[in-house]
Parts: structure tokens; C-alpha cells; sequence
């Protein structure tokens, strides 16, 4: 991933402390050595690059306010598990029909259409960036996540021609990017975890006008199910319904245009108005 770091979007970065939009890529600290910062030029402010070539926008670990269901994507070993051992099979098992790579891929594919730049929100391991990616490498994707692990699998699993994909540790409720600049924010398995509403208001700010905001989240279920998300609800979790997103999406302009229920899996599709 360090390769590719002269691909860094800083046109789309945004500075946490005073608000610039657009930040700048500083040069090695040695002649002829990579660079190891991104700098906002109106404050001064720094946020170093790590050795995987993901841009640190949070800092020391203990700043973050994790919930024991967030926590768990912190804990070694977990970055390689996830991608291996439970995203292949994960939608097979929640939707009870088979769902590989290959149909989670297209429908992506479908519901996104040909929106650019893309923001992967709570990218993990880079799965859905990978999906998109692998259809169309010229395409320009942000994978943000706030743990290291996961973002340092999603480096190692990045293709040298994809010259436009970066990664970025940061904040889904505080995102470090521009206004109005994003043509689509994709979100897998990301919108039970983060806080709904500050979360959403983030992806409204950053969409343009009629941008693309795909989820693919676990819906509130019924029966049996029910009871088993009450008790998920103790780690951190929170599930909604059809009606319950909407309303909430309306709050910050995204309109719900699409809704795929398979199982305890929605798949959905709201634009920025």
C-alpha cells in the first residue's frame, strides 16, 4: 500500500481541527524517503500516515469510546478472521439462500452504479472495496475504519493497478472529508454498529446532490430473531426497520429509494436530495 501513497486524495481530506477542506501531502522527512504525513496548511495540524499507508485521523486508541460490540473488531487475529472465515459465508448464513461473493459483488455493483469518488465506511478488511474494485480499478475508493488491524489487512490484500484506493483511520461519526464531493458512501455490515444518527448526518454532508448512500445492515426481525437482537442490543448493537430507517434518513435528506429484505439482511439504497 505504500506504493501508491502519491494517489492520496488529499483534495477530499478535511481538517478535524479547523475545517480546511482540501489538505496537503508532506514529503519525506528524509531525501528520497516516502512521505509519513498529511498536514493541514491553514492550522498547522498533522495526521501521520502509518506503516500500512493509511491515514491516521484519530490518533491513540484510547480516545476511542468503544462499545464492547465496536471492541471486538479491535482484538488480534480478528482482521484475519473476519475476511476469511466469516464474510464469505456470512450472508448465506443471514439470509438462508446462497449468497456468495459473486451475487453480494453484482448487487453492489447495481445499487451503486457508476458513482464516483466512492467512501467505504467501516471498510474492515476492504471486502467491499475489493468487490467494487475488481470490476472497475480505475475507480477512485476511501476504505475508513477506526482500527488499525482491520485497515492494515485491507493494505495487504490491496492490488498494486489499483492506483486509486486509499485507506483512512477515522471516525464514522467525524468523517475527515470535504462536503459535497462523494458520488457514493457504501456501508457493509457497518450501520448496527456506529451512532445512526450523527453517522447519517456525516454521509448527507459529504454526498453531492443526488450521491448514493448503499447499506447492507441487519433488519429488525421478528419472532425468535427478535430475541436474540434484544440481547445483542446489550453490546452496542441496534437494528430498525424499513419505516424506522427511513424516517431517520429523511432527518438529513437521503430518501430511502430502495429496499431489499433477504432474511435478517436489508440491502438498501438512499439519495442525497
Amino acid at each position: 500500500m505504500r506504493s501508491s501513497l502519491s494517489a492520496l486524495p488529499v483534495h477530499l481530506y478535511r481538517c478535524l481541527s479547523c475545517g480546511r477542506e482540501g489538505l496537503t501531502q508532506a514529503p519525506g522527512r528524509e531525501q528520497g524517503s516516502a512521505a509519513d504525513r498529511v498536514y493541514c496548511p491553514s492550522c498547522g495540524q498533522i495526521y501521520p500516515i502509518t506503516a500500512f499507508g493509511a491515514v491516521d485521523f484519530i490518533g491513540s486508541s484510547s480516545d476511542l469510546r468503544l462499545t464492547p460490540a465496536q471492541a471486538i473488531a479491535h482484538l488480534p487475529g480478528f482482521a484475519w478472521g473476519y475476511d476469511r472465515l466469516w464474510r464469505p459465508w456470512a450472508l448465506s448464513l443471514l439470509t438462508g439462500e446462497s449468497f456468495g461473493s459473486e451475487r453480494e459483488g453484482q448487487l453492489l455493483a447495481e445499487l451503486v452504479g457508476e458513482e464516483d469518488p466512492i467512501l467505504d465506511l467501516g471498510t474492515a478488511g476492504g471486502y467491499w472495496s475489493r468487490l467494487l474494485l475488481a470490476r472497475d480499478p480505475q475507480r477512485t475508493v476511501i476504505g475508513l475504519d477506526n482500527a488499525a488491524g482491520v485497515l492494515a489487512e485491507a493494505a495487504q490484500q490491496a492490488q498494486p493497478h489499483w492506483q486509486h484506493y486509499s485507506l483512512m483511520r477515522a471516525r464514522a461519526e467525524q468523517l475527515p472529508l470535504a462536503s459535497g464531493t462523494f458520488g457514493a458512501v457504501i456501508s457493509g455490515a457497518t450501520l448496527n454498529e456506529v451512532p445512526l444518527d450523527p453517522c447519517l448526518r456525516e454521509i448527507a454532508r459529504v454526498l453531492r446532490p443526488g450521491g448514493a448512500f448503499v447499506s447492507m445492515h441487519s433488519q429488525q426481525v421478528q419472532g425468535w430473531g427478535q430475541m436474540v437482537q434484544q440481547w445483542l442490543e446489550a453490546t452496542g448493537l441496534h437494528f430498525f426497520s424499513e419505516t424506522q430507517l427511513r424516517e431517520h434518513l429523511q432527518q438529513v435528506g437521503l430518501q430511502l429509494e430502495r429496499y431489499l429484505s433477504l432474511g435478517w439482511v436489508a440491502f438498501v439504497r438512499a439519495v442525497r436530495l
